[in-house]
């Protein structure tokens, strides 16, 4: 099977490290066939830019993948995306990204609140109306048709501890805008790897993968890697987890559009 990574980070993103050229080379050497570097989206009001790059950023961004791509012809496939967070008044800037990046990848990480932006990713824990909440946004991008695939669906178990009720009710509905639109969703490795504050890895969540297994969905796995080190340490512990709930990953076969193939 094809050895890819789409959802890769560098220290544009302010809590990554790495530069681009350092990720080409170490995927080269662990023999990727492809790799795709898809930096948090930066917008042009510089939202969410304490942890992401500046929008004046944007281009020295693009501009150093589509160097290493050049570089790597031949040897290894690279590819230019965003991972996006989903604003609908953003929504005539997403298109605009294709003009040089080969796919958009949907991800929430901020919860919009009364006092800002609330992070799925920071110490407070997330009550039950948070996950409603981030069920809406989620699937607000999702049927929005603006993006290729789903990064970590099952993220907001990094910060809720338990599969109950209202967890499974949330990931039903966003099961069920994932498989009526037809998008892939990604297992993916960062939550196997990053700390947890639980006796569990954060995400992926076993019991949210048994439940997206009896739908028509296409999956595919991730390494989400903010440091060179992590690109492909995680792969492994992919292949292990859809073994053991009963997946099958599919591959790339295009990126124009971006297309999946299960084996």
């Amino acid at each position: 099977m094809l050895k890819y990574n789409l959802h890769t980070h560098s220290f544009y993103c302010r809590h990554g490290k790495g530069t681009i050229a350092e990720y080409a080379e170490e995927g080269y050497k662990k023999g990727l066939d492809v790799l795709g570097f898809s930096e948090h989206l930066t917008f042009p009001d510089d939202r969410l830019s304490r942890s992401r790059m500046a929008f004046s950023e944007k281009k020295s961004y693009e501009d150093d993948v589509l160097r290493e791509k050049e570089k790597y012809m031949g040897k290894m496939d690279i590819h230019l995306a965003w991972e996006c967070d989903y604003f609908k008044d953003m929504e005539n800037y997403y298109p605009s990204l294709r003009e040089k990046a080969e796919y958009l990848i949907v991800g929430t990480h901020f919860l919009p609140t009364d006092d800002g932006y609330k992070s799925l990713f920071g110490k407070e824990r997330l009550t039950k109306e948070d996950l409603h909440l981030y069920a809406k946004v989620t699937i607000k991008g999702i049927l929005s048709n603006l993006f290729d695939f789903v990064a970590h669906p099952d993220v907001f178990f990094l910060n809720y501890e338990k599969f109950d009720e209202e967890a499974k009710a949330v990931s039903l509905d966003i099961l069920d805008a994932v498989e009526d639109v037809g998008i892939p969703i990604e297992a993916n490795g960062n939550g196997l790897v990053r700390p947890s504050p639980f006796d569990r890895a954060g995400y992926p969540m076993r019991e949210f993968w048994l439940l997206a297994r009896e739908r028509n969905i296409t999956f595919i796995r991730n390494t989400d890697a903010h440091t060179v080190e992590n690109l492909t340490k995680s792969l492994p512990l992919l292949d292990e987890f859809a073994s053991s709930v009963g997946i099958k990953y599919a591959y790339p076969v295009s990126f124009a559009p971006l297309e999946f193939k299960t084996e």
